[in-house]
This record gives C-alpha cells, sequence and structure tokens, in this order.
C-alpha cells in the first residue's frame, strides 16, 4: 500500500509538470501577446530553440532566413521579436528603453559595468560621468600609447616572419596587437602579447572557452537566474581567484590598480593618461571619486570586449582585402601616394588617415558591416504602454532587438548587393553614405552605443593601414570563421610576409 503511494504520488508529479508544460506551450503558441507575429513553433512556445541554434553556431543564417520567407520581423522566442529592418534601429533603441534581463548581471562580480546596466537611468547616470574618459579628446592624448604598441607589433612581425621567411598566424598576432594596445590603453602597461609571442595566461583562449556558456545563459535568462540562486551560482560567477582567462585577467586588472594606487599615494603619477587614471580621478555628481569596485567592472569590460573584437576586425579585413584583389590594388595605390605626398606620417595619425586615406576608411567599415564581431541579440524592452510595428501592437515589457549581421545586409539600405563586400558603396553618394552611418550598429546604437569606439577606430584606422604600407603578405590559409555565443573570431588565418620597400 505504501509502495502504491509512493508511486502515484511520482506519477502526481509527473502528471502535475507535464501539464504545466502543456499550459506553457498552449498559452505561448495560442495566447500570448506575440502570438500575431510569425515565427517557427518551437521559438514561439520555448528559449530552447533559440539557444540550439546559438549553440549550433547558424543562428544569424537561421533569422535571416526566416526574414526572407516571414518578412521584417520574426518572433524567436516566446517574448522577443527580432526586425530586420534597419531604419527601426532609432525606435528600437530609443535612449529611454530599458535592457531585458537577457543582460546578464552579475556575472564578473555584484559591481555592474555600464554595458550590463538595464535601467536606461541608472545608466544614463555612470555615462555621464565616463563620458570623460572615453572623449574623443582623452583618447587622442592616449594615441603615443597606441603609436608604441603598433611599432613593436610591426618589428616583431617583421623580425619574426618578413626576414625569416616563416609563416605566420595572423589570427592570433591580430589579437595580441589588440591586447596590448587596450591593455596600454586601460592601465599604462600592456598584457605583454608581443614581447612574449604568444597567449599570455590563457587569456585569448579562456576568454574564447566562456562564449558558449555566457551565450546559453543570456538566452536561457529566467533558467540562468534561478541557477545562480543556487549553490551552483559561484560556478556562474568569475573571480580573481579562479584558473581561467578572465580569473588571469582579473588578477592581472587588481595588481595593476594595486599599483596605481600605491603610485598615487607616492606621488608618481604624474603625466599619466591612460583610462585608468581618468576613472579614478573622475567626479560623481557630489563631487566624490567613483567607487573602486565600479572602476574594476569598467576597466575589466574594456579590456574584454576592447581586445578580442578588435582583434576580430583586424582578421575579418584581412582576410576581405585579400580576398580582393581588385581591392588590395586600389588601397595600395591610395596608402602609397599619400605616403609619397608626405599626406602620412612615419607612424600615421589618426586624423591624418581620416584625411587622406578615404578609400582605406571605406573599406574598414564596408568590412565591418558584413563582419560585426559581435553578430549578436542586443534585446530592449518595449515601452511603458507599448509600441506599433508594422500596424501590430507590441505590449510593454516585450523584447525588441536587432541584430548587426542581419540589418547590414539589410536590401532597403544597401540596395541588391547588400552582401556583396564593395567599398565603393561608402563613397558614390554622400546621402547614401550619411544613411550607412545613420543605421551602422557595428558599435551599438543610440545612447548606448560602445564608449570605446573611438579607441578600436583609432586601432583600425592606424594599425592595418601600417601593416599594408609595411609589408605585402600572400595568404596560405584562408582560416576559419568561428562563431560562439553571439561573438565571432578566426582561427588558422595563415600568412607569408614579405618587406616593402620603402617610398621616397
Amino acid at each position: 500500500m505504501a509502495l502504491l503511494s509512493f508511486v502515484n504520488f511520482v506519477l502526481l508529479g509527473v502528471v502535475y509538470v507535464l501539464s504545466k508544460v502543456v499550459y506553457q506551450i498552449v498559452y505561448n503558441h495560442f495566447f500570448h501577446p506575440l502570438a500575431k507575429f510569425p515565427g517557427p513553433f518551437w521559438a514561439g512556445v520555448t528559449r530552447l530553440w533559440l539557444t540550439y541554434h546559438n549553440v549550433k553556431a547558424d543562428e544569424c543564417q537561421v533569422v535571416q532566413a526566416l526574414h526572407k520567407k516571414h518578412g521584417p520581423v520574426v518572433r524567436i522566442t516566446p517574448s522577443l521579436l527580432i526586425v530586420a529592418d534597419s531604419t527601426k534601429l532609432p525606435e528600437i533603441y530609443t535612449r529611454n528603453a530599458n535592457k531585458s534581463k537577457h543582460y546578464i548581471t552579475g556575472s564578473f562580480g555584484e559591481t555592474e559595468s555600464m554595458f550590463n546596466m538595464q535601467d536606461h537611468k541608472t545608466h544614463s547616470y555612470f555615462r555621464k560621468i565616463a563620458a570623460g574618459p572615453y572623449s574623443f579628446s582623452n583618447i587622442k592624448r592616449m594615441e603615443p600609447l597606441v603609436d608604441a604598441n603598433i611599432a613593436k607589433w610591426i618589428s616583431k612581425l617583421d623580425s619574426l616572419f618578413a626576414q625569416t621567411g616563416k609563416q605566420c598566424d595572423f589570427a592570433n598576432w591580430a589579437v595580441y596587437m589588440a591586447y596590448d594596445v587596450i591593455s596600454e590603453v586601460g592601465f599604462g602597461a600592456p598584457f605583454g602579447f608581443i614581447d612574449q609571442e604568444t597567449d599570455v595566461g590563457g587569456l585569448i583562449q579562456g576568454f574564447h572557452d566562456g562564449l558558449i556558456p555566457f551565450g546559453i545563459m543570456a538566452r536561457l535568462y529566467p533558467f540562468t537566474n534561478w541557477v545562480k540562486s543556487t549553490f551552483l551560482g559561484k560556478y556562474l560567477v568569475a573571480s580573481p581567484e579562479q584558473d581561467s582567462g578572465i580569473g588571469t585577467l582579473m588578477r592581472f586588472r587588481d595588481k595593476l590598480i594595486a599599483k596605481r594606487y600605491a603610485d598615487i599615494e607616492n606621488g608618481k603619477t604624474d603625466g599619466r593618461i591612460d583610462l585608468l587614471q581618468t576613472f579614478i580621478e573622475a567626479r560623481d555628481d557630489m563631487g566624490e571619486p567613483l567607487d573602486l569596485e565600479y572602476i574594476r567592472a569598467e576597466i575589466l569590460l574594456v579590456l574584454m570586449a576592447g581586445a578580442d573584437t578588435t582583434g576580430t576586425a583586424f582578421q575579418a579585413l584581412m582576410r576581405e582585402i585579400m580576398s580582393n584583389p581588385t581591392v588590395y590594388d586600389k588601397l595600395m595605390a591610395e596608402i602609397d601616394a599619400a605616403t609619397i605626398a608626405g599626406k602620412l606620417s612615419t607612424m600615421p595619425k589618426y586624423e591624418e588617415v581620416q584625411e587622406a586615406c578615404p578609400y582605406y576608411i571605406a573599406v574598414v567599415k564596408e568590412s565591418m558591416r558584413l563582419n560585426p564581431s559581435a553578430p549578436n541579440i542586443f534585446p530592449r524592452l518595449a515601452p511603458a504602454g507599448g509600441m506599433e510595428l508594422y500596424g501590430q501592437f507590441v505590449p510593454e515589457g516585450m523584447e525588441l532587438t536587432c541584430n548587426p549581421w542581419i540589418v547590414h545586409r539589410d536590401p532597403r539600405i544597401y540596395g541588391d548587393d547588400a552582401e556583396v563586400f564593395r567599398p565603393e558603396r561608402w563613397l558614390e553618394d554622400a546621402e547614401r553614405t550619411k544613411e550607412y552611418n545613420k543605421y551602422n550598429f557595428a558599435f551599438g546604437y543610440g545612447s548606448r552605443i560602445c564608449l570605446g569606439r573611438e579607441i578600436a577606430n583609432m586601432e583600425l584606422f592606424k594599425a592595418p593601414l601600417q601593416f599594408f604600407r609595411t609589408f605585402k603578405p600572400t595568404v596560405v590559409n584562408k582560416g576559419e570563421y568561428i562563431y560562439k555565443g553571439g561573438i565571432t573570431y578566426y582561427e588558422n588565418l595563415d600568412i607569408k610576409l614579405e618587406k616593402r620597400a620603402a617610398l621616397a
């Protein structure tokens, strides 16, 4: 009798769980406020559909195919609509739009950087404080730090590969340069990737290894938040004590921050111009220094997001240029003409490149258009009172997103050749170029646009140009395109380098 009661109890539990699942499926498919929007059945009833395609690494292509079938709006989770129409970016990413819980909080400590702040008012408050350190005038002061690392990088490529004829895995060396630049700009001290000629502390590999879990956590956020409330939560939060790439990064950050405060105490910080120093010197509305934990969080984000994504942009740029001989020839003709005319310094200045090399700038922009480093979803919540979208009402609190990989291929803006690498499109018509820039999603959009974009642009407008100015690369292996968790990078991009003769 007791056994029968136990069996009945278990069966009752199973029936209860199944009934809840069936109820949720029926509700999401037929009665949910977003049920009227088109999309796959499983996408409309569970977040597992999107998570599956994210792990499978075909999320962008599958969603793009759905747009071609259903139109500009597709439902990809029970509460999330994705929009392919780039002209809707200003409506979705308004100043007052809050981020959804897709942006997991507490993964790198209790104090959040601006990127994960969900409330737009909180973000706006901290954005004003951080505007100074990230301003163009401040970043411009750091250009000598960028120059020094680019020069060291070029010299190392020359001695290791151009002079020896050895094969270079450019996928690695592009990221080495980006990490050393961003750590120099962030802390006033490079990690040492270039000097040590390796992935210092396994940082790059550790970051890449963590991408799939973070992609899963973000797409399953109700479940993720529950798990983080259990004893398993500690395994989902990075810390300096962990033997991982991010743990290594956090230890390096904490060591340098401690040293900086010691230097301040000993009066040894005269002339410091890096981001850490500007954050330390910044003051809030009350004239008080910023909380140290917030500074740690912000600097960590600079290093994590600013290095790998910029390295990926450089990798993609190399692939695009070397896959298009006509583009390469036209690019080199412009660079050489500007050099001979004395318009570019030995180490080109940011403004010089912008003024003297319009085609090069177009090549960079076109590469970033087709190869965004973060072809990801960036959800916002529909505003109070809801909003209209193509004649359909989206209730308050529902999620809306765009993906740069998809909106940058929008034929409404870029025409029938939207998927073709054609840098000339950025130079043909001034009004169209304004439109391309207006709906560009490479660094985010609106009030949440990436604060580090000036640093990234400075690197991308200088380092690749100096590379092509110095070397003639020959591609041995075009490498592998890797998509993990909404972030991309390349592996095994093998090249050989030949030193170019100096121009008079």
